[in-house]
């Protein structure tokens, strides 16, 4: 018997399956219900269904919960930004609230999406209103259609560049995923049955399909647990999960398995770091996600590297544009009047670059400030500067360290709006920054999620100092500005720390 049908009983009508969620960290799973404010349900009718649940079903600790299903304009908004995060993350800026229209009829919620022409041709491009009708057929008891209503004027060219951005990006991630199919040979049975469907790389796996993917097994557990339902019985039936860290080359994820005892032995023989292949479905508890794996096998992965399509270099900046840099005291520090070291004589140019961020994991962490100067026969003659909303709050100590507060990011752009223009700005140039370490890593990540590739030469201008200047106490680049004689005035802001070392830069190249 399944959940659907235990409320296929005609006294559990008025009740529709809204998910099922397992969480990890709570070894819970919850079941959600809908109901109809039109047919409330009644408490006792809550706590029978709630009942019929927890002793037909094996699912440990679990939580039944139940909400009233209601649409209007602020709750259809706050879902469609949840759906476009998820299935259409670049698509945010086409649709605002004042767009939608929200109607709750008898049979049916009817959404209806006011656009001009051109966002109509992207959206039905993109199958999107089935797309949004399927994903709020969770959130709502009623059936839910979604249509298109190109009432409004043609959008103005700034929302179009951002449209075509978007559709752009998006159709790099559909050709990037076609092209991305994982070879396996001699895959071999452990639990369940053959896989045979395509296998894709972890970072193109979709919500809303079967799950196939291959990597390393890694971090294997065991856990055992008493099943809710069995609890204070005298000989209750001792269940396992069994869980680890998928890797393949594009990322990780976690799966978990409820294993049968003989199954579990099975797995329990693997070896840590061993090649599997899994199907499943998708999981979700928080902002993190998991495979429930039905299947696996152990394999050799054939497919190693991941093929990335890149964007071109804009023809034009659109939200930062680089300022002329003039600095007639730099004529004269770095005698740039003189003929150039030889280092400048084959045209060369060095984007000199520093960030601020949220944190040291660039993982984890986001750039709050982009500040670059652009050198040019030992001269700086351009800078690019912006902050940048991160759309997470601000810890004290970073605004301690930076001077940076959360008001002052407010109305910034975001990475997304400003990465091509630092794109532009680089390609073709050298990249250096002081410990370009730290820096680059964030540099790449975000290269990699709005696909502009980065691959510039680097040069470590902290390594330059360290092989150049000898016999200081450390070398911080406050240390060394002033070994140098070069100023450094309101420090760990982006623009000032990279012109500095732009300056430390052509000194001891």
């Amino acid at each position: 018997m399944t959940i659907n049908e235990i409320i296929s009983d005609e006294k559990f009508s008025c009740f529709k399956l809204s998910g099922a969620e397992y969480d990890q960290t709570t070894d819970t799973t919850t079941i959600t219900f809908l109901y109809s404010k039109k047919n409330k349900p009644t408490d006792e009718l809550k706590d029978e269904l709630k009942n019929k649940i927890l002793t037909s079903f094996d699912l440990g600790k679990c939580s039944v919960k139940f909400k009233p299903s209601y649409a209007d304009q602020d709750i259809v908004f706050k879902d469609l930004l949840d759906f476009e995060k998820k299935q259409f993350p670049y698509l945010k800026s086409i649709i605002k609230k004042e767009d939608l229209k929200v109607e709750n009829q008898d049979d049916q919620i009817l959404i209806t999406i006011d656009c001009d022409n051109e966002v109509k041709d992207i959206l039905e491009q993109q199958k999107y209103c089935d797309a949004f009708s399927n994903f709020l057929s969770k959130q709502f008891f009623e059936p839910v259609k979604v249509v298109l209503n190109p009432c409004k004027a043609p959008a103005i060219k700034k929302e179009q560049e951002e449209a075509s951005d978007a559709v752009e990006l998006l159709q790099i991630f559909e050709k990037e995923a076609a092209l991305n199919t994982v070879e396996v040979s001699e895959m071999a049975v452990v639990v369940g049955k053959s896989i045979t469907s395509p296998i894709k790389f972890i970072k193109d796996i979709k919500k809303n399909e079967e799950i196939v993917v291959a990597g390393k097994m890694l971090a294997k557990n065991i856990k055992a647990f008493i099943p809710k339902n069995q609890k204070g019985q005298e000989n209750p039936t001792e269940k396992h999960k069994f869980s680890f860290v998928l890797e393949d080359a594009s990322g990780s994820i976690d799966v978990v398995m409820f294993p049968s005892d003989a199954d579990l032995e099975k797995l329990d023989r693997l070896i840590e770091g061993c090649e599997v292949v899994v199907s499943g479905s998708f999981s979700e508890f928080g902002n993190a996600y998991n495979i429930r794996a039905n299947n696996l096998s152990v394999c050799k992965i054939l497919t190693k590297e991941v093929q990335y399509l890149w964007r071109d270099e804009h023809s034009s900046y659109k939200k930062v544009f680089p300022k002329e840099m003039v600095d007639l005291h730099q004529m004269d520090l770095f005698s740039a009047l003189e003929a150039p070291k030889e280092y400048w004589q084959d045209g060369k140019s060095v984007v000199v670059f520093d960030f601020e961020t949220t944190g040291l994991n660039a993982d984890t962490c986001e750039i709050i400030e982009i500040g670059a100067v652009k050198v040019k026969n030992g001269v700086c003659v351009e800078t690019f500067s912006t902050l940048i909303n991160p759309k997470q709050k601000l810890s004290q100590e970073i605004t301690n360290i930076t001077g940076i507060t959360n008001e002052m990011l407010v109305f910034a752009p975001s990475l997304e709006d400003v990465i091509a223009d630092f794109y532009k700005f680089t390609k073709g140039s050298v990249l250096s920054a002081y410990n370009i370490g730290f820096d680059i890593k964030f540099l790449k990540n975000a290269g990699l999620k709005y696909r502009y590739n980065f691959n510039n030469e680097q040069i470590d201008t902290l390594e330059l100092a360290r092989n150049k200047i000898a016999s200081l106490s450390n070398y911080k680049l406050s240390t060394v500005v002033k070994a140098l004689n070069i100023s450094l005035v309101d420090a760990h802001r982006a623009l000032n720390d990279a012109i500095a070392t732009a300056k430390v830069f052509i000194k001891l190249i």
